[in-house]
């Protein structure tokens, strides 16, 4: 049978024979549909009205029930007054007026309400129902704080009709029509916007309570259901097709989810491993203030943080960890010395996270504020690396005075004041566009003719070597710090890359390609600071290149061509192996550039390497450890993945700690619990050898020795 509602008409069709087996069009009220008893019964209310027909769908569309129904408390009759379940079991139907506080239960067989169903509070405003089999909803919105409204599904026995619990929402969810798939496992609930022409899907879980906005798109959805969640359907105004979603790919992810009452879980921002070899990490949280210290060897810290501090810092404030201390940037204020108002840091306090307490103020600092990324602290902590106001030239700060030890500026800007005015240098002259000469017209070209065409290029050459000086003096985007402390290399928006020591404080080498930008966003340095792997795009040639410059001499060692779309890359502490991805293939490429050898690995079947994956080498170069989603351990002489460990949350950030073992730690972004990640072919440390070095924090005891390792 074929249900037809258009205005105030309603035809029962024979889909077989194509015979209307029913048909009414006097109606006053719009009729509203659903049926029961497995698609045996139609059931129509009609809305602004308490009548109710049960029509006989297996018996030619015979009239079962005409009757009027009645609730204890008296609807205010309106447009889009009715809503029905569109599920059913056995014979019910669930049915509420909109905006209303009861719903009731509509027997069809009967004929007759079997029971109201009353929200839990005076001020609830129903706007939706459904059922499963095990659970009535009721989707109720309830006044919240500042003016807003917040949903509860509120869930009643199926059974005995009785209130068993209520699950919240959030004040963003203004749904219109919800749907529970066949399993009764998850409601999905679509969410239009006229004001903004968005709608919004979400979803519930009825068991474990989470709520997750799963995704938006620019569309008004008319009418949405989702029996599968495999295959969520909707149809949006204007629009001639269906969209399609597939909600088991975001279903379980735990960063969407948002519960109004139950508190954000604390996400890791930062892991800091501390120790040789490392045996505890500190761990700064996303939320402000609070940063957590984990045990890395004992067996019984595994699933608890040996110490946690809260409201140390504000979110204002740029803090930075290492060895069990934390030194907080903070007491902001503006530099009036600089005309863009840049702003600084007055304070540096230091704080013991094993005393537990501050064991340094130093007022009347000037650290200039900068991402904090673009910090990092050396010499134990007694200098600090910065970029300066304009971002001309990076900063060494002494923590013990708060002055300026030193500046690292590029060499070249000062010999190009002395060779060129700056007035010449900032000349915009726009080349002339010049037409290819043909090898014949060359030929025939007169002499005054070859002596201007070669006076053009000569300006064209000129103005080439301008704009590159003029390059010289664009402030810095990203600078990369080696292993070792020892040697740094800053990128410009430009051409060119600067090499600086870190222990003479002062250039080393201007790296310069005049056919390509050259940037630090995929690259990476040796742990000496020996070598710089880049990649770049040679614009006369047209051709992609990964680039191996060796930092000692400042000149290009070796070149690899044709390598579009690398998105990650790692190197060996020699540069003798370089292994890089490449983004929407499922395969690593691994080029040993002093032997030749270049190889292709081909990875597993859901592989897809992305910008933000995340590439180690270890045990030499053979080993590679590769994030992308999935964590996975990949043996590159045998050209082989050795194993893929499928992650059930997402991963915010990632160290490998290289020690007498290899070791993974992942911090989530939804959780403050530190993941631990070790190879089985490694050999664990024994419990004797962790026991020589002394608990930092009261772990150990005399009934615990035993069991750790």
């Amino acid at each position: 049978m074929l249900i037809v509602c258009m205005g105030q008409s309603l035809q029962v069709r024979e889909v077989q024979f194509g015979r209307v087996v029913y048909s009414e069009s006097d109606s006053v009220d719009l009729p509203i549909v659903t049926t029961t008893c497995d698609g045996q019964l139609l059931v129509v209310f009609y809305d602004g009205s308490h009548l109710v027909k049960v029509f006989d769908l297996a018996a030619s569309c015979s009239l079962l029930h005409c009757v009027n129904i009645s609730m204890e408390r008296e609807a205010i009759h309106k447009d889009r007054s009715i809503l029905l379940s569109n599920n059913s079991i056995r014979d019910y139907v669930l049915f509420a007026y909109r905006s209303a506080g009861e719903a009731a239960v509509f027997s069809a067989r009967g004929g007759a309400v079997l029971s109201v169903l009353s929200a839990q509070n005076g001020a609830a405003s129903i706007q939706a129902v459904e059922m499963t089999e095990d659970y009535l909803l009721l989707f109720c919105r309830y006044p919240y704080r500042s003016g807003c409204e917040i949903i509860h599904i509120e869930l009643f026995s199926s059974v005995s009709f009785l209130y068993l619990r209520s699950i919240l929402g959030c004040s963003q969810d203004c749904i219109s029509q919800v749907t529970v798939n066949r399993a009764g496992t998850h409601v999905v609930a679509f969410c239009p916007s006229p004001r903004t022409g968005i709608t919004e899907l979400v979803t519930w879980n009825l068991e474990t309570e989470d709520h997750k906005h799963i995704t938006r798109f620019p569309a008004l959805l008319t009418k949405g259901v989702c029996f599968d969640l495999r295959y969520c359907l909707g149809i949006c105004s204007g629009e001639k097709y269906l969209r399609l979603w597939d909600l088991t790919s975001r279903i379980s992810d735990q960063t969407l989810t948002y519960n109004i009452y139950k508190l954000r879980s604390d996400g890791t921002e930062e892991v800091i491993p501390v120790g040789k070899p490392p045996r505890y990490a500190v761990c700064r949280s996303v939320r402000a203030g609070t940063v957590y210290v984990w045990n890395l060897t004992r067996r019984r810290f595994v699933c608890r943080p040996v110490r946690v501090e809260h409201g140390l810092y504000s979110n204002t404030d740029v803090v930075l960890a290492q060895d069990f201390k934390l030194y907080i940037f903070t007491d902001r204020s503006t530099n009036h010395n600089m005309d863009d108002h840049s702003y600084l840091f007055q304070t540096l306090l230091v704080y013991d996270l094993i005393k537990r307490r501050y064991v340094s103020r130093q007022t009347g600092i000037a650290v200039i504020t900068c991402p904090r990324h673009e910090y990092c602290l050396l010499d134990h902590g007694r200098t600090l690396l910065g970029l300066s106001e304009t971002r001309e030239h990076l900063i060494l700060w002494d923590l013990d005075s708060g002055s300026i030890k030193h500046e690292l500026k590029p060499s070249h800007r000062e010999s190009l004041l002395c060779s060129s005015s700056v007035r010449d240098l900032q000349l915009n002259a726009t080349p002339r566009s010049e037409t290819t000469l043909m090898p014949w017209d060359i030929r025939t070209e007169s002499q005054s003719a070859k002596k201007r065409r070669l006076e053009r290029e000569a300006e064209r050459e000129k103005e080439v070597k301008r704009r590159l000086d003029r390059e010289k003096y664009n402030s810095i985007d990203q600078y990369v710090l080696s292993g070792d402390e020892q040697v740094v290399v800053c990128s410009y928006f430009a051409h060119h890359l600067n090499v600086f020591s870190m222990i003479l404080h002062e250039h080393l080498h201007t790296l310069e390609d005049r056919t390509s930008l050259l940037s630090l966003h995929t690259a990476a340095i040796t742990y000496t600071g020996s070598h710089l792997v880049l990649t770049h795009y040679n614009q006369d040639q047209r051709n992609p290149y990964v680039t191996l410059w060796d930092l000692h001499k400042g000149t290009v060692r070796k070149e690899l061509r044709n390598e579009a779309g690398v998105c990650c890359v790692a190197i060996t502490d020699n540069a003798d192996r370089v292994v890089f991805g490449v983004t929407g293939r499922n395969r690593l490429k691994v080029w040993d550039p002093f032997k030749g050898n270049y190889r292709s690995i081909c990875g597993y079947e859901n592989l897809t390497i992305e910008v933000s994956s995340k590439l180690y080498m270890t045990e030499g170069g053979t080993k590679a450890i590769l994030l992308s989603g999935q964590l996975s351990l990949w043996d590159l002489e045998a050209r082989s993945v050795l194993s893929v460990l499928t992650l059930d949350a997402h991963v915010r950030c990632m160290r490998l700690l290289r020690g007498r073992e290899i070791s993974v730690l992942l911090g989530l972004s939804h959780s403050s619990a530190l993941i631990s990640i070790k190879s089985t072919s490694r050999i664990v440390s024994s419990a004797a050898q962790v026991a020589q070095d002394s608990d930092l924090f009261g772990e150990s005891s005399s009934s615990e020795g035993e069991e750790d390792s």
